[in-house]
């Protein structure tokens, strides 16, 4: 695993630790809200006390590693403090993967010193939590020894998020989706073996995931198909687990058009693609023809074309296989002048076939399935929490809320 891939899944697991520390202590615990064009790690609540939360992790616990880390937490946690609709002071957690307790006390020393209206807290792998704040004390623990693997070594845990393990996801989850926001196959999967072949995937690889769903609680095994529970706090993690950026490009018309004529090259580009790759049309040719990348619309252009959107203004997200140059300038696009207003967003995905197996088709359009567009909206800084809420609302509450 490259070093930059360790460092996002470590901080992910420091924030989820910080998250649990909270949520055992009896807290409230509200993940990645929005407060204008800003997001925060967590707002916690305990009814008396209410807290904006920024964690930031260095690789080594050393105090210069340490305090410029925290300087930044305590700047966006009280720029978000401010924006943020609630009464709620900022909290600057500080972690690594083994901290000494006299850094610990360097960090505390340099808070009060220049920070003293700001909690703080320390915690790192091994188990220590440390927190200066009202009602923040309980908290604290000193280090165990079993934590730490955790944390210490998570190139060793499966990927529940995996490309084919979110593909399989959106199948068990989109049996009870409408086929017009979801493109998956509609059958009963009672075992691995059924789901591998609905999801054209390895037994092996559909057992793994069958496996590490049941281990961590969100798959009912006592049911006669496999039936995810617990779907809120999946999603949950799933939204978390999206929050690594794909590789986006932002593009210009070559000749401008507005939105519908964008999508009206997407759709007769889509068409053109499944009529080259027919079985009909490779006996014509006599010969091995380059598959076309594979594309579709995403967030808040695909919620209007499934009729779920009531975001304005924001330039339409392209979901591209990968990225031809060819491919944009017939859909009338180019990279040149792209350091001006976008017109478009190209996205390059690394879960491509969740992505792409799961869209849908509108009118010849592609266009990215339901959960896709959740995923998506609620890590987006632009109104994407609305736009979440409002999907959540009419198509994933009806459907998760009667479920344990």
């Amino acid at each position: 695993m490259p070093v930059a891939d360790r460092g996002v899944q470590a901080g992910a697991e420091f924030e989820s630790i910080v998250e649990e520390a909270f949520r055992k202590a009896g807290w409230r615990v509200r993940r990645h809200p929005a407060a204008g064009d800003m997001r925060a790690d967590l707002v916690v609540d305990d009814g008396a006390n209410k807290y904006v939360v920024e964690v930031k992790s260095a690789s080594e616990g050393r105090r210069d590693r340490l305090i410029p880390l925290l300087s930044q937490a305590i700047l966006q946690a009280q720029a978000f403090a401010r924006q943020f609709p609630e009464s709620a002071a900022p909290l600057a957690v500080v972690a690594a993967r083994r901290v000494p307790a006299s850094v610990v006390d360097h960090i505390k020393q340099f808070a009060e010193r220049h920070a003293p209206d700001v909690a703080v807290g320390v915690i790192d792998a091994e188990g220590l939590r440390s927190f200066a704040g009202p009602g923040l004390e309980e908290l604290d623990s000193k280090p165990s020894r079993r934590i730490a693997r955790r944390v210490a070594q998570p190139q060793h845990l499966p990927d529940l998020f995996s490309d084919l393990n979110q593909w399989m996801l959106k199948i068990l989850l989109g049996q009870d989706l409408p086929e017009l926001l979801i493109s998956v196959p509609r059958e009963p999967i009672r075992n691995a073996s059924q789901l591998a072949g609905a999801a054209n995937v390895s037994v092996m690889s559909a057992s793994r995931l069958v496996n590490q769903l049941a281990n961590e609680g969100f798959l009912n095994e006592h049911d006669e198909k496999l039936q995810i529970v617990r779907a809120d706090e999946l999603l949950e993690r799933w939204v978390s687990a999206s929050r690594k950026m794909s590789r986006e490009v932002s593009v210009r018309w070559i000749v401008k058009k507005d939105e519908k004529q964008f999508l009206a090259s997407v759709a007769h580009y889509a068409a053109e693609s499944k009529a080259e790759d027919s079985p009909k049309s490779k006996a014509r040719s006599g010969r091995i023809l380059k598959r076309q990348p594979r594309l579709c619309v995403g967030l808040y252009a695909a919620a209007d074309a499934l009729g779920l959107g009531f975001v304005r203004g924001v330039p339409p997200l392209l979901y591209l296989e990968r990225l031809e140059f060819d491919v944009l300038q017939e859909l009338g696009l180019s990279v040149e002048d792209s350091d001006r207003r976008s017109d478009v967003y190209i996205r390059v995905p690394s879960n491509k076939e969740a992505i792409f197996r799961a869209a849908v088709l509108r009118d010849g359009l592609p266009i990215s399935d339901v959960l896709q567009v959740w995923l998506d909206a609620s890590t987006h800084p632009s109104r994407g929490r609305e736009q979440a809420d409002e999907i959540r609302r009419r198509v994933l509450k009806p459907l998760f809320g009667n479920r344990p």
